[in-house]
C-alpha cells in the first residue's frame, strides 16, 4: 500500500506544536484531518438516538492512489455497487463547502537524440535542447481554455530531465506536465497541445532526433460539485480529487479542515480548532445528505 509520504516526499515526522494548537507532519492537512474528523463525526451521527437510521445507511470509504492515479477509485468504482445517493469527499478546503474544481490532464514529452562529444555538436542530436523549445511553446500557448468559473488552465513542467554531462550532448531528455483544466475537456487540450507541437516534431525527425508526445493521465474536464447545505462559506478549488472516478448520479461534497496551500510542503499542518469544527460540519453535511436537515 503506497502512503502520503511514497507519494508527497519526503516524509515529515508528526509532532504537536504553536502550544499543542496545531499537529504538523506529512499529510495532517492533505488529507489525514479530513479522515480522522470524517470517522468521528460518523460515529457520532450513528450514536445519536433521536433519530432511527437502517444499518446500510451511513459508510466510510478510503481508497490509495489519489495522488498519482487513483487505482483506488477507480477499483472501487468498477467493484463497488453504486447503490449510494450521497458522498462526502475529505480534503483541505479551509473550512468551505467546495462548488467545483478544475480539470486535469497530464503530459509528457520524450525526446530520442544522439550522444556527442559538446565540442563537436553537429555530430550528434542535442535532446535538451529539442524538449527546451518544446516546452516554452507548451508554457507560451494562449489558446488554452478557461471560464468565469474556474479561471485559466494552467500547465507546470514539474518534472524535467535529460543529459549525462555538461560536455556531452544530450541523447535522451524527457518532460513531465501537470495541466489543471479552467475550461474545455482534456481531449479539445490534447488536440491543441498536438497541433502546437506538430513543427516540433517535424523539426525533430528533421534533426535526425524524435519528438514523442504522450498524455499518461487522461484527465478529466472541471468538476461540479453541490454545495446546497446552509450555513457554509463556498469556494471553488484549483486542485484535483478522486470525485470524477466515481461515476453514478449521487450528490458530490468536498469539504475539510487544513489549507491546500500548506500541503506537500515543509510546513503542512492542521489546527486543532479546524478538526473540531471539521466534526460539526461534516455532521451537518452527513445529516443533510441522510435527509434529516441540520440536527
Amino acid at each position: 500500500m503506497l502512503t502520503k509520504s511514497d507519494q508527497v516526499p519526503p516524509y515529515i515526522p508528526y509532532s504537536l506544536q504553536d502550544g499543542d494548537t496545531a499537529i504538523w507532519g506529512r499529510g495532517t492537512a492533505d488529507a489525514k484531518g479530513s479522515v480522522a474528523t470524517q470517522i468521528i463525526a460518523a460515529q457520532n451521527v450513528l450514536a445519536r438516538t433521536d433519530i432511527n437510521l437502517p444499518p446500510d445507511a451511513l459508510a466510510v470509504l478510503y481508497v490509495v492512489g489519489e495522488e498519482f492515479n487513483s487505482e483506488g477509485m477507480k477499483y472501487f468504482n468498477l467493484h463497488a455497487p453504486h447503490n449510494y445517493s450521497s458522498i462526502i469527499f475529505g480534503e483541505p478546503t479551509e473550512g468551505d463547502l467546495v462548488c467545483g474544481h478544475k480539470g486535469a490532464l497530464g503530459l509528457a514529452l520524450n525526446v530520442a537524440g544522439k550522444a556527442a562529444h559538446s565540442g563537436y555538436p553537429e555530430l550528434g542530436v542535442d535532446a535538451n535542447s529539442i524538449l527546451i523549445k518544446a516546452v516554452s511553446k507548451v508554457l507560451d500557448m494562449q489558446t488554452l481554455p478557461s471560464s468565469d468559473k474556474f479561471g485559466n488552465t494552467t500547465v507546470n513542467p514539474g518534472l524535467l530531465q535529460g543529459g549525462v554531462a555538461v560536455n556531452v550532448v544530450s541523447a535522451a531528455a524527457s518532460g513531465g506536465f501537470a495541466i489543471r483544466l479552467g475550461g474545455g475537456t482534456p481531449e479539445e487540450v490534447r488536440a491543441l497541445i498536438e497541433d502546437e507541437l506538430e513543427e516540433s516534431v517535424s523539426n525533430a525527425q528533421k534533426l535526425g532526433g524524435k519528438l514523442e508526445i504522450t498524455f499518461p493521465i487522461a484527465g478529466f474536464p472541471p468538476q461540479e460539485i453541490f454545495c446546497d447545505i446552509e450555513g457554509f462559506n463556498t469556494s471553488i478549488v484549483k486542485y484535483g480529487t478522486d470525485i470524477p472516478y466515481l461515476s453514478g448520479p449521487h450528490k458530490k461534497y468536498l469539504y475539510g479542515p487544513g489549507s491546500i496551500q500548506v500541503a506537500h510542503g515543509p510546513e503542512e499542518h492542521v489546527l486543532v480548532k479546524d478538526l473540531t469544527d471539521a466534526v460539526t460540519a461534516y455532521e451537518k453535511i452527513i445529516l443533510h445528505a441522510l435527509g434529516l436537515g441540520c440536527c
